[in-house]
């Protein structure tokens, strides 16, 4: 009988960031679907650079965002184009925390719209916390781990080999 401890495979870290992500940005982008006008409003509460100015490209911005979020989040949980979709989620949770800090040094006291009209919190440091470790975990998900069984990458059952005892 085997009594000693099985290591902790390197694949299932980035699994479970990628999952949790992926269910984040589901859940995100689903939220903000069902009330648009909402999270429009809150975008132009921002007074975001580009969008301030073009009242139609602001639209064109909250109707795409959660269908982004929706597409990168199924990709994230379904494991297909892991590390690409990992990478790019951690570079939109890396755009999340630059607009966020920006907001925080202007002294923006409005919401933040991170999860639609469920979430009504005033943007905080926490916010800009928050989307930074996501940011980082995704990058390692991406980077950190080699030799990450995923469905683009697993080797089917006719090429592994059998093993004897």
């Amino acid at each position: 009988m085997d009594t000693e401890p099985r290591p902790i495979s390197s694949a299932w870290p980035p699994l479970v960031i990628r999952l949790i992500t992926g269910s984040l940005l589901l859940y995100s982008g689903w939220l903000k679907l069902g009330d648009l006008n909402s999270f429009a409003n809150t975008l132009d509460t921002m007074q975001l650079p580009v969008l301030r100015d073009h009242p139609g490209l602001l639209l064109q911005f909250a109707e795409s965002l959660p269908w982004f979020e929706l597409g990168l989040g199924a990709l994230l949980v379904s494991t297909f184009a892991a590390r690409p979709a990992s990478l790019v989620a951690g570079m939109l949770f890396l755009a999340f925390t630059a607009l966020l800090t920006s907001l925080r040094l202007q002294g923006f006291e409005g919401e933040c719209g991170c999860l639609g009209p469920l979430l009504s919190a005033r943007v905080g440091w926490m916010h800009v916390l928050l989307d930074a470790l996501v940011a980082g975990a995704c990058f390692a998900a991406a980077f950190g781990w080699r030799n990450q069984p995923t469905m683009d990458t697993a080797p089917s059952s006719a090429e592994t080999p059998a093993t004897s005892e």
